[in-house]
Order: C-alpha cells, then structure tokens, then sequence
C-alpha cells in the first residue's frame, strides 16, 4: 500500500513558497543521510490549493512509519505546522486523508496510525 505525508494547509499560507522550498530542503537533506524507501512529493501546479509537498512510501507494516513521522514531527514542532497521511492510489493518482499530526495535533503514534490505516 502506497502512502503519503503531507504537509496541510500550505494554501493558507501568506508565502506557501517559501514554506514549501523549507520542507523539501529538510526533506532532501534527510533522504541524502538515511538508507530509506521514501520518495519526495513535490508538487506545485499554478493553483496553489494544489499544491502537495511531503513524501510518500510503500507501507508494510507500522514499523516503516517510524522514520517518516519521526522526522516530519520534529519539523512540524519547529515550523509550527501539521501534516496528513493518506493513502495513495497510483493508478488513479487519488488521494485519502486518514489522520493527522504536528504542532496542534500533537505527536503521532505509530500503533493508532496504523489502526487508521488498516493494518493492526
């Protein structure tokens, strides 16, 4: 199952650019020190409601939530924001929010995420 994390409401932001250059530069500079399977999401179509940056990943089972979310939580506490994750359909291309985490939504936990998603 292909999931995502991503960062939510970027389109209310004053300046989402430059929100969104921040998190894909922490973003890369994690992958380029980790041994992971996660893909940057970098998407910024002209209609800023659109826009998607975050990662996504193949899940197998919860243990492979630790270090995405780890991560994104840290960076959400120091940039005040919060996240989604979802699952993601690549034949369709759709998306489903599941549940969310960050500065007001508190840490996530890695057993009640992968009750939301399914897989016990």
């Amino acid at each position: 199952m292909k999931l995502y994390i991503l960062l939510d409401g970027l389109a209310d932001d004053e300046n989402p650019a430059i929100v969104a250059d921040k998190l894909q530069a922490a973003i890369n500079l994690w992958l380029a020190s980790e041994e992971l399977d996660i893909t940057l999401v970098d998407e910024r179509p002209e209609d800023k409601e659109s826009w998607q940056v975050g990662v996504q990943f193949e899940y197998q089972r919860k243990a492979t939530l630790k270090a995405p979310l780890d991560f994104l939580f840290k960076w959400a506490k120091k940039a005040e924001r919060e996240f989604v994750i979802g699952f993601y359909d690549k034949r369709s291309g759709e998306r489903e929010d599941v549940c969310y985490f960050g500065f007001e939504e508190g840490k996530p936990d890695i057993s009640e995420v992968a009750m939301y998603l399914g897989n016990f």
